[in-house]
């Protein structure tokens, strides 16, 4: 395993992070209690965020100003700010100076952790000497302290100088994640796949709650109904393939069951609509690898779910 450079071979790394929201104060935590890094600045826009962090964390300095980074040396930095901030967030460190000692960015290695952006993101650091890359988590950060417990295994998708990805293979591999490398170009597919897997399918859940609702099914007889059929269902496709896992009228080709669906949701629920088409349309292409479906009844279905709304 590949360890971050330090400026001595019993000290770990000093680590500042900047946007310590979820996603940071985790990544920060884990790293810091694995003994990887020694944590040095945060700093978020709001202080109270950052005195947040450092509790959660258990150490670190909380910095009130950017500007005060100029006084907080370290080796690694994170920057877990929202992606159209990371470029800007670069620029303005790469202005910083101290009058006290050169300011040096050639031994820094300098991350960010969107999913979507690339390593250029940070160029105004690279073009003085900074080692730069991207890192992303394939994993939900909605909970920090879940996170702590059940982080490992999580696959980190890594992007950037060759020296860079050398230090975070460390960092993450240090704290039981699964490293893998990806190039620039990929990089939106890879985090399209990654939203429709966690956040749309957080959607999905409350697109059946309002369906269940209208239906006059309280919470918690909806959570009872839904809780097991979706973590048998995403069990099974992550088993044996989503084409494999399909059940239900789709699969069976039971085109009145859809019809009576639809005719429902436009009574009750007609901005739901188009959702259950466009799933339907998915689900569909899924069925037809199963190469089980007469030509009457695929027609028929596909038509269903490519009709305009009315």
């Amino acid at each position: 395993m590949n360890e971050p450079q330090s400026t001595s071979s019993n000290t770990p790394p000093r680590l500042n992070v900047i946007g310590a929201g979820k996603l940071g104060r985790t990544l920060a935590r884990l790293f810091s209690d694995a003994g990887l890094v020694t944590m040095g600045a945060i700093y978020n826009r709001k202080i109270e965020s950052s005195r947040c962090a450092q509790t959660f964390i258990g150490a670190g300095r909380v910095i009130s100003h950017i500007e005060e980074l100029a006084d907080q040396p370290a080796e690694l930095w994170m920057i877990a700010t929202p992606d159209d901030a990371i470029r800007n967030c670069a620029e303005q460190l790469a202005t910083l100076k101290n009058l006290d000692w050169d300011w040096d960015w050639n031994s820094t290695t300098v991350f960010h952790s969107s999913g979507l952006k690339t390593a250029l993101e940070l160029a105004a650091l690279q073009n003085l000497g900074s080692s730069v890359a991207s890192a992303h988590p394939a994993h939900s950060f909605a909970s920090p302290q879940r996170s702590l417990s059940n982080f490992s295994a999580t696959v980190c998708t890594l992007e950037g100088d060759d020296s860079a990805i050398t230090v975070l293979d460390g960092l993450f591999s240090g704290i039981g994640g699964l490293t893998t490398r990806l190039q620039p170009e990929a990089k939106a597919l890879y985090h399209a796949a990654t939203v429709m897997a966690s956040n749309y399918l957080v959607a999905l859940i409350g697109a059946s709650e309002t369906l269940l609702e209208k239906a006059g099914i309280e919470d918690a007889l909806a959570s009872a109904i839904l809780s097991p059929l979706m973590r048998q269902s995403l069990e099974n496709g992550l088993t044996v393939g989503a084409a494999n896992a399909l059940t239900g009228p789709i699969a069976r080709g039971d085109i009145e069951t859809l019809q009576a669906h639809l005719a429902a949701i436009t009574q009750t629920a007609p901005d739901l609509r188009n959702t259950y088409r466009t799933m339907g349309r998915q689900a569909l292409k899924l069925a037809q690898k199963k190469n089980n479906l007469n030509q009457k009844v695929l027609t028929a279905m596909q038509k269903l779910f490519h009709e305009e709304s009315k």
